[in-house]
């Protein structure tokens, strides 16, 4: 199944790789590892919001409000086997609504920060995000889908796939990607996907094997190494 996965999106991503910036081994490895990043098994499910009250203070939002982290994350305990045992889930529509209520084109409208979380291979998350990708679809690919009106499409293949494509292309992803496989070239692409991540990185608010600054430096030299090998 992984295979077969793996394959779709090869042949969706090779219909035309030159319009979708992707024509180059650089480009290539650039993509696919920050990709890999925002969806770690490519199959673009919607985001997890499945938080510690410690997790969450990441989020500015709950940086400055740590009772609702303490209210809305995910409790665990340690029962007699010293295995964690979770004891409250976390309330992931609430915290959905609340680190994005008021940004990326969602005004503050109730629930459009859970409607409009994050889904598909770049994890497309805000309204203002789902209402550019819906202008812009018509210029890459035939089809009258509706994104705004039905956001769950985006966890569907292709359009999981192409959502990612999109964002690569009007973000001018490639460029930066143009500078080469080297940390100051993939953290500029970071800074486009993720810039919260490259903030936090300067920070040292992260414990440096669950950095995803650095993991993303890994997975895009990783994804060159193996574009290079396969045309060996």
């Amino acid at each position: 199944l992984r295979q077969r996965h793996l394959q779709a999106i090869a042949d969706e991503l090779n219909t035309d790789l030159v319009k979708f910036r992707l024509d180059t081994p650089t480009r290539r490895a650039h993509f696919l590892g920050q990709i890999k990043r925002e969806s770690p098994d490519l199959s673009g499910a919607a985001e997890s919001l499945n938080y510690t009250p410690q997790g969450l203070k990441i989020f500015s939002y709950y940086a400055k409000n740590p009772e609702e982290a303490q209210a809305d994350g995910r409790l665990e305990s340690k029962g007699p086997d010293g295995k964690k045992k979770v004891t409250r889930a976390a309330n992931q529509e609430a915290i959905a609504n609340k680190v994005y209520g008021a940004r990326m084109g969602n005004i503050d409208k109730p629930g459009f920060g859970w409607k409009y979380r994050g889904r598909g291979i770049k994890q497309l998350t805000g309204l203002s995000n789902y209402e550019a990708f819906n202008s812009q679809y018509p210029q890459y690919w035939s089809g009258k889908e509706d994104f705004v009106t039905n956001p769950d499409l985006v966890v569907k293949f292709p359009y999981t796939l192409r959502s990612a494509i999109y964002f690569w292309v009007e973000n001018f992803c490639w460029k930066y990607a143009d500078g080469g496989i080297n940390d100051a070239s993939i953290d500029a692409v970071t800074k486009i996907v993720n810039p919260g991540e490259i903030t936090n990185h300067k920070k040292g608010k992260y414990k440096p094997h669950e950095d995803p600054v650095l993991l993303r430096r890994i997975n895009v030299k990783l994804a060159y190494a193996a574009d290079r090998k396969s045309v060996v």
